[in-house]
């Protein structure tokens, strides 16, 4: 290798750890930002007064409708330990830092490889990122509205089974929402990463062919890795990510004949 050849290395090498760091800088700006109380927020972390504003919204009303049991029997959240508000206000603060910086960091993303692409792969590139961005926020309204009451209500039903009352570790609480929410839109991404396997580096999967094996791996492990005792949660968590994967994958052959 020439020395022209190990410069434009080290060069390219240098670019993408600035890139890399300045992604890594917005986002725990965003995270310090929200961790900063204001007259707005009656003085309570900009974090967690977005995450309880979102929680009695109408968007996320569900929350709370699936969070009552019968007409008198209701969540009561708990304090837990002196660290518990502590952990409410770092994970909302986590939550919603990934969800504004987001954008600007696709964008830095993007602009790191854009000198390197011919026009019509910089419009490649742009659907890519479009791309990302649909399935991440589809994954975590997915999340947010469809897995975190269903799960909630499951396990709150088999406590009134057992007729314990629903008090409830308000960290607990927030922290499973925030998390199973960021897991459901890491599913949500696998698509895409199924599409560019397929097309780009020509690693066919064939998920379509082995479709029932992923669906009996992914239960089992969802089983041990969710609270849910019932099906129910990981289906729900598997269905839409496998249906996608597979529509990519058919996408990835069907765009591949045509060249």
């Amino acid at each position: 290798m020439s020395n022209d050849s190990v410069e434009e290395l080290w060069r390219e090498a240098v670019e993408f750890v600035k890139t890399l760091r300045n992604i890594v800088i917005v986002t725990l700006a965003s995270i310090l930002i929200l961790l900063v109380p204001t007259g707005l927020t009656k003085g309570v972390p900009l974090s967690f007064y977005l995450l309880k504003q979102s929680m009695e919204s109408t968007v996320t009303e569900a929350v709370a409708s699936w969070m009552r049991l019968g007409n008198s029997s209701s969540v009561t959240l708990i304090a837990g330990s002196p660290t518990g508000p502590v952990r409410v206000v770092l994970a909302s603060a986590l939550f919603f830092g990934i969800l504004f910086s987001s954008p600007i960091s696709l964008y830095l993303f993007y602009r790191y490889l854009r000198p390197a692409l011919y026009p019509s792969e910089r419009r490649t590139a742009v659907k890519i990122m479009l791309s990302i961005a649909g399935l991440f926020y589809g994954g975590l309204l997915y999340g947010f509205i469809v897995i975190s009451p269903i799960t909630i209500r499951i396990m709150l039903y088999f406590g009134a089974v057992l007729g314990v009352e629903p008090y409830i570790n308000v960290a607990d609480l927030y922290e499973f929402i925030v998390f199973s929410v960021l897991a459901t839109v890491v599913g949500f991404l696998i698509p895409l990463a199924i599409y560019i396997l397929n097309r780009v580096f020509h690693i066919d999967l064939h998920i379509r062919r082995h479709w029932r094996y992923i669906v009996v791996i992914g239960y089992a492990a969802l089983a041990v890795l969710t609270p849910d005792p019932t099906p129910v949660t990981a289906l729900l968590i598997m269905g839409p990510p496998l249906i996608l994967c597979i529509a990519a994958e058919l996408l990835a052959s069907k765009v591949g004949k045509k060249y």
